[in-house]
């Protein structure tokens, strides 16, 4: 009984190899390359000796599985980095927890007996600058004059307590800031400092959203500075 029909292609597709199989660990690579041996040697075992079948179709079917079987094992290897990588962002993501961070915004929750810090953004020459502060319903609660300020990114803190020196009770708290600037008053950018209270990683490529403190989520490309 001769084989001398069987060509590269179908020996390739009697191993059903196909983009699917990608996925799959390293026994299935190697029962494929078991199965693809026993096929070839069957096919130079029984060929036609009257008429051989090229030492080319060999070649090639060699370097066919032999190309397939390195994508599986890169496949299996990327998977293995995506997975340490992973793991390296939900130990870092784990040393965030409990720490302040200082992200862009202007809003901060005042803990008791606590103040509110953060910065103006560098760029932002201003004379006059005025801190007002809003509760969570937006009612101006305390105001604070700040003098002037260069380029340089300046840090700013609010008390806690209104223009009398009373305590505010705990909860978020708006700060806008505004400057003179050639003669115009504008808002200031500036950044708050907040409490993380726990991370969430949210795609296989390690990103991560923290949870902050009082004021909600917020991307972890957004930190500015930790503390």
């Amino acid at each position: 009984m001769t084989i001398s029909n069987v060509t590269s292609n179908s020996v390739l597709d009697d191993l059903a190899i196909s983009s699917k199989q990608q996925g799959g660990g390293k026994n299935e690579i190697t029962a494929d390359k078991n199965m693809f041996m026993k096929l070839l040697l069957a096919q130079i075992k029984n060929q036609n000796p009257l008429n051989p079948a090229d030492q080319t179709e060999f070649v090639a079917q060699l370097a066919q599985f032999s190309t397939l079987e390195g994508i599986q094992n890169l496949n299996s290897s990327v998977q293995d980095i995506s997975s340490m990588y992973r793991s390296t962002q939900a130990l870092q993501a784990t040393a965030l927890v409990g720490r302040d961070v200082l992200v862009p915004g202007n809003i901060g929750y005042l803990e008791a007996g606590s103040k509110i810090e953060g910065t103006i953004a560098p760029g932002q020459a201003s004379g006059d600058i005025t801190m007002t502060i809003k509760d969570a319903k937006g009612a101006v609660v305390a105001s604070r004059d700040l003098g002037n300020i260069g380029d340089a990114e300046t840090p700013f803190a609010w008390d806690g307590t209104d223009n009398s020196g009373n305590p505010l009770p705990a909860g978020p708290y708006s700060i806008s800031i505004e400057g003179n600037s050639g003669g115009n008053n504008q808002a200031l950018e500036t950044n708050i400092y907040s409490r993380v209270n726990s991370v969430s990683i949210v795609n296989n490529q390690g990103g991560m959203m923290l949870n902050l403190n009082g004021i909600g989520q917020i991307s972890s490309n957004n930190i500015q500075e930790v503390r």
